[in-house]
């Protein structure tokens, strides 16, 4: 390419006078890009511009931060010289941006592509300064389009306005329409208190037609007004205290009623003055409502509820309503207050004020807010109150949250005097704390005169064993039976006293729990045989430790076993069973006996209680030994449940700790039989 430049430059000044003659910025490369030939106009705009003695096409795009007419980054894919030199195109007047460090220039570049036996062995470029036309016609551009914003914007407006214009010709013409089908009254007085505006409704409402209307005298002749919140002040005075002194009136209720006929009317009247920024009057503007349906439903109501407040003052019961979470009083009746008085609260005389803070005591406060919250009802029984004579009187007080339609929480309250049934049962405490003292006396008294009857007895069994005729043996064996019914009637009573005096104790021992409870199975499956009972122990362990009270168990499980032989029928079996837990363990007595109706399975743990019925009174006793069972229970930290059926049998179940809590250990009583066979044959006395 150089070579063909070169020849043709030597042969023929001619070209090049013809090129230096061009208005054009001639820049002629080779295949690669580098610059072979220059123009003298080429070579004063590179100096202009600040690109100096350019050697290759590329520069322009390597060396400077260069941008598309859009504003895009240019890559080399889009750099004019490149596709001609790659794709043999012909590029005119691209438009480049060049971002200097002191300024930005704006260029306009043109290539061609040079072919030489269909390849291209070079290009043409032509690289102008366009910045002053380009900023110029940028400028042109820009200020064009702010001019078609403006216009664009500016007939908008005017579209704008027009619609407005028609719209409120529209609502102008509805306005009177509207105004007149409000059922409302609207007045409007101009700035001398002249009627310049009104709708139907204040006709139809006042009763006038607008001659009356318009005259004052025409409306006070046929009306006696009143405003409610002061009833010394009339329609005159409303007039004069709000129009005349520009004072806005909100919700003022006033009663007219009518002079001929007596007939009664309320009104809502409201005022609104329009003031100008001169704080001078425009227009006054009368707003009137007939309220008189609801006006007569509040009177009718606020008389109801003022019949209701004196029954239920009349009501010897205390009764209040709360608000919540205000803690506010909604009703209280008399004997509520008296209650509270009673209670060293003193009641604030205002009865208008409703915080209930100041009415109750902290502990009611409390309950209160708790039931609130929780909103679940909570009922005190026994409250005690101290009378204004110095008498205690027992309340039982209930509290029920609510809600209503609204949503809203109140807490109703209403307390039922028990004092007499609470000084009955303090009564009843003494004669059973009396009662259990004579028990207690009692056998402690005949355990002497019993221990030596035993003693003799059993004398006479070794002594005099060969001697006993069966006439004799067998008055001697009701003998034996019924001193260990005694003995074991007084056991249990001692017991139950200890227990509930707080004297009953553990004594806790270590020992195998599967040994010593299958020793007591065999040992009164005796008893169990004479019945025609089959009795089974069970058990998932062949040894478990424990350490329990060991006598205090072994009456547990004589006591569950017995009852379960008295109630089974012959034929039947008993099921002893224990099931091992890590910490725990659990003793089974089940029967197939005649079981115990629901109504009585609570019963059943209670001193005395028998379930005494033809079917089940099957044995003689007391009643006193399952409620024995409890307490043993509950003394060792264990729990009893009973399920039954009747006619399919009952099941207790006792869940134990493998080791008892300890507590002080006390020397229990002495008891007349201290081996296993003795305690069996006692617990098992009361079965025929």
């Amino acid at each position: 390419m150089e070579n063909f430049i070169n020849g043709i430059f030597k042969t023929n000044n001619f070209t090049e006078n013809i090129i230096e003659a061009l208005p054009n910025r001639i820049y002629i490369t080779d295949s690669k890009g580098d610059i072979i030939y220059v123009n003298k106009k080429g070579k004063d705009e590179l100096m202009k511009l600040g690109f100096g003695d350019l050697k290759n096409a590329y520069e322009l795009f390597y060396d400077y931060d260069v941008f598309l007419e859009n504003k895009n980054s240019m890559s080399l894919n889009d750099f004019p010289v490149y596709r001609t030199l790659k794709n043999k195109e012909k590029i005119r007047n691209v438009k480049l941006e060049y971002k200097l460090e002191e300024k930005n220039l704006y260029v306009s570049i043109s290539s061609f592509p040079v072919i030489e036996e269909n390849k291209i062995i070079g290009s043409i470029m032509d690289l102008e300064d366009i910045t002053e036309n380009y900023l110029k016609e940028l400028k042109i551009k820009n200020e064009r389009e702010k001019f078609l914003e403006l216009s664009t914007e500016l007939k908008t407006k005017c579209d704008i306005i027009e619609i407005l214009r028609n719209r409120e010709k529209e609502h102008l013409m509805h306005l009177k329409d509207v105004i007149n089908n409000i059922s409302e009254g609207i007045m409007v007085l101009d700035s001398n208190e002249k009627l310049s505006l009104c709708n139907k409704a204040v006709f139809n409402i006042l009763s006038l037609n607008a001659i009356e209307l318009v005259n004052p005298k025409k409306f006070l002749e046929r009306y006696e007004t009143t405003i409610l919140e002061d009833e010394t002040q009339d329609i005159a005075s409303m007039y004069y205290i709000y129009v005349k002194s520009k004072k806005p009136a909100k919700n003022l209720i006033v009663k007219l009623r009518e002079k001929n006929t007596s007939q009664i009317k309320y009104l809502e009247l409201n005022t609104a003055p329009i003031i100008n920024k001169n704080e001078e009057l425009v227009y006054t503007i009368l707003t009137i409502k007939d309220v008189t349906e609801t006006k007569l439903h509040q009177i009718n109501a606020e008389e109801q509820a003022e019949f209701i407040k004196d029954v239920v003052n009349t009501i010897e019961v205390p009764i209040a309503v709360v608000d919540y979470p205000g803690i506010t009083y909604r009703l209280n009746n008399k004997k509520y207050d008296e209650i509270i008085r009673y209670g060293d609260v003193e009641l604030i005389k205002d009865s208008k004020d409703k915080n209930l803070i100041k009415y109750i005591n902290h502990d009611l406060y409390k309950i209160l807010v708790n039931v609130g919250e929780k909103f679940k009802a909570y009922t005190i029984s026994p409250y005690r109150v101290k009378s204004p004579t110095g008498e205690d009187r027992f309340y039982k007080i209930k509290f029920i949250p609510c809600r209503n339609k609204d949503n809203v929480t109140r807490i109703h309250i209403h307390g039922s005097d028990i004092t007499e049934e609470v000084n009955r049962n303090i009564e009843l405490e003494k004669l059973t704390k009396l009662k259990d003292e004579t028990f207690t006396i009692i056998s402690h008294e005949l355990r002497t005169p019993l221990t030596i009857m035993y003693s003799s007895l059993q004398l006479a069994y070794d002594v005099y064993s060969k001697e006993i005729t069966p006439n004799i043996g067998k008055t001697l064996g009701r003998i034996d039976q019924n001193c260990s019914r005694l003995l074991k009637l007084i056991n249990n009573v001692l017991d139950i006293s200890k227990a509930e005096a707080g004297f009953l104790t553990l004594n806790n021992t270590g020992f195998d729990i599967v040994y010593i409870s299958e020793t007591i199975v065999n040992s009164a499956n005796s008893y169990a045989i004479s019945k025609g009972i089959e009795l089974i122990f069970d058990t998932d362990e062949e040894e478990y430790n424990v350490r329990l009270d060991k006598d205090k168990y072994e009456k547990i499980l004589l006591n569950l076993l017995s009852n379960a032989v008295k109630f089974t029928p012959e034929g039947k079996q008993i099921i002893v069973s224990l099931k091992m837990e890590k910490d725990n363990f659990y003793l089974s007595v089940k029967d197939f006996g005649v079981g115990i109706p629901e109504d009585k399975i609570d019963l059943i743990f209670d001193r005395f209680a028998q379930v005494n019925s033809s079917l089940s009174r099957r044995a003689e006793g007391t009643g006193i030994g399952l409620a024995l069972v409890k307490k043993f229970v509950e003394l060792m930290g264990a729990e009893i449940k009973v399920t039954s059926e009747v006619g399919k049998g009952t099941e207790f179940i006792v869940k134990f700790k493998k080791i008892s809590a300890e507590t002080n250990v006390l020397n229990n009583y002495a008891i007349l039989t201290a081996n296993l066979d003795d305690k069996i044959n006692i617990e098992f006395s009361d079965i025929n």
